[in-house]
């Protein structure tokens, strides 16, 4: 399995194709909030699998993506802030680990918008048991991190904050691609 430098360049790649609406579509996601990630996600799977994909009957609704995107990340915050907080009281130089802390918590869940877009009823289980299966918790951990710094600091040099994000989570759709792929059962 490849990792995240991979990743990014073959998600740099794809949104690069005009052909494919992905970065006309990024716009309008952007201001859609979860579900509008969401959306923009689904339409990304669709272009990176060659299949159209369409929504069945128990696809998830945009509530359904708001408390999924609120749950994620007030999980990894709070963690974060737990961290911080005994960093704070007891050694203020090791601050940074919350941040640490973030994205040892997030990764497990990496993978739950892609999950939920496939229809799964436990996207957080499922998230979970895909990169367990497919890759050490460590290892996962560094590619989100070097992900996250495509999507959260592309924008301050010069790639652009939409774009940068975008190509952030398209990253994470070809990482879930190869994943599903490579899958190994593990007992």
């Amino acid at each position: 399995m490849r990792e995240a430098t991979a990743w990014i360049a073959r998600a740099r790649s794809i949104l690069a194709d005009e052909r494919n609406g992905l970065s006309e579509a990024a716009i309008k996601a952007s201001r859609g909030g979860f579900a509008g990630g969401a959306l923009w996600m689904q339409q990304a799977m669709s272009v990176v699998r060659s299949a159209p994909m369409g929504c069945s009957d128990d696809c998830p609704t945009s509530a359904s993506y708001l408390q999924l995107g609120l749950t994620k990340y007030a999980l990894a915050i709070s963690g974060a802030a737990l961290v911080a907080v005994v960093c704070w009281r007891t050694q203020p130089c090791l601050l940074p680990l919350a941040v640490v802390a973030f994205y040892l918590i997030e990764v497990r869940m990496v993978f739950a918008f892609p999950v939920a877009i496939d229809s799964s009823a436990s996207p957080f289980r499922d998230s979970h048991e895909l990169l367990r299966s497919t890759m050490p918790w460590l290892t996962a951990t560094k590619n989100v991190m070097l992900l996250a710094a495509e999507m959260l600091f592309g924008g301050l040099i010069g790639r652009g904050f939409v774009r940068s994000w975008c190509v952030g989570c398209l990253a994470v759709v070809v990482w879930y691609e190869e994943a599903r792929a490579t899958r190994k059962v593990v007992v």
